[in-house]
């Protein structure tokens, strides 16, 4: 039998650094991971921590890395195949998270941290914003990161979870109100960092949250965006019009990149070309009339497909699918509405996610991709928490984090 000795607070203490340097810096969020993973499994083998339960990602995660590392070796540059998976190490994440967050408490202390540094980079990326030290004529705001692409993926999925459980039922009135200021702050973040895509991700995301938790207020939400849009400057505008627009530059750089793609993928059907940079790959595809060379597809479907195969391909769908039935599978279990309201939020992070996906390669960025597995992870600690266990019986969290069952029962639409 394990002992459960006060140590065990070290795998949880790193990975709430984890949680917070996430927002910031991918160097002390990775250090911080480390260490985590570490610890833990120096109390394990010590068996002071409980032992580690399965999640449900086991096997599709397995299947997916065993195939990146077979197409790896057997494209034309194995080493540096390999090396460019290194990505996948960040995969223990979701059972950093779920196998530390072993109670309420713990969940509710990583979910302040996360408000505390996620509404702080926020605000950063506003302040970039207002002083005039973005990128081009727009002055995209990149925040404490190196693109402002990636800041906009890391702002959609702020957005997603502090919106849902901003305005999940039941949830308290100081918890909501901390979230929605953190969900308004991470929108204007967002809407600064003019990224497209992550745009789009957003709306599909709220679109979700709304739908499932209030979903007499969806019609007036987008009512309202409509007008907000209408109200944009004109250079704003024309940013945001430009979405649906097939000449502008960068959407014409992607159905290229979708053309010369799709020859890759016929010319190499199973295992692709290899997890390589694909400049020189894509300079013998891409289609007549394309000047420009890209290193990855701009589409993580693509991306995949390219550089994994159709083999990788269905490992990748698979493990996409497995992501989705832990949130969704959450919500048949008796929750308390914060939880109820979090993995709500981990299902419209995820379609965000994937809609963003759709125009980036968002799951090699190391920085979106790491928030994106905190947040599974969470929604998997939830599911070893609450299991098989009557949700609201187990109400031992903070203050904050409280909620009252009944009001929840009252407001739920």
């Amino acid at each position: 039998m394990h002992r459960v000795g006060s140590l065990s607070i070290l795998p949880y203490g790193f990975t709430g650094i984890f949680v917070f340097c996430s927002t910031f810096t991918i160097a002390g969020s990775q250090t911080a991971l480390g260490l985590a993973v570490l610890s833990w499994c120096v109390l394990a083998a010590l068996r002071r921590v409980p032992p580690p339960r399965r999640t449900g990602l086991e096997y599709p995660l397995l299947v997916f890395v065993l195939v990146s590392i077979v197409a790896a070796l057997a494209g034309e540059r194995p080493a540096e195949g390999l090396g460019n998976l290194r990505n996948l190490l960040l995969a223990s994440i979701p059972f950093v998270v779920a196998w530390t967050a072993t109670d309420r408490r713990r969940m509710g202390g990583l979910y302040a941290v996360l408000l505390v540094s996620g509404a702080a980079s926020a605000a950063y990326g506003i302040a970039v914003f207002l002083l005039h030290r973005g990128e081009g004529t727009l002055g995209r705001t990149p925040g404490p990161f190196s693109t402002a692409m990636t800041y906009g993926g890391i702002l959609l999925l702020f957005v997603s979870v502090f919106a849902a459980v901003g305005i999940g039922p039941g949830v308290s009135r100081r918890l909501r109100a901390a979230s929605l200021a953190g969900a308004a702050l991470a929108a204007v973040a967002l809407f600064f960092s003019f990224t497209r895509s992550a745009w789009i991700g957003c709306v599909v995301s709220l679109a979700v949250s709304f739908s499932v938790m209030r979903r007499r207020l969806l019609v007036p939400a987008l009512l309202l965006l409509v007008v907000v849009l209408l109200l944009l400057p004109a250079p704003y505008r024309a940013r945001v019009t430009s979405i649906w627009d097939p000449d502008q530059h960068a959407n014409r750089q992607r159905i290229e990149l979708l053309r010369g793609g799709l020859g890759i993928v016929r010319d190499h059907p199973v295992l692709g070309v290899g997890t390589m940079d694909l400049a020189d790959v894509y300079r013998r595809y891409k289609p007549p009339g394309a000047i420009h060379v890209h290193g990855h597809m701009h589409n993580i479907f693509l991306q995949v497909a390219v550089t994994r195969g159709i083999v990788g391909l269905a490992a990748f769908c698979w493990l996409l699918v497995a992501l989705f039935r832990l949130a969704a599978g959450n919500l048949r279990l008796d929750l308390p509405s914060p939880e109820r309201a979090w993995t709500v939020g981990t299902i419209g992070a995820l379609s965000g996610f994937v809609v963003d996906g759709l125009f980036d390669w968002t799951f090699g960025d190391a920085e979106i991709v790491a928030f994106l597995w905190a947040i599974v992870g969470a929604a998997a600690a939830i599911r070893l928490v609450y299991g098989g266990k009557p949700g609201p019986s187990r109400e031992t969290g903070g203050e904050m984090w409280y909620t009252d069952r009944k009001r929840a029962t009252r407001e739920r639409t």
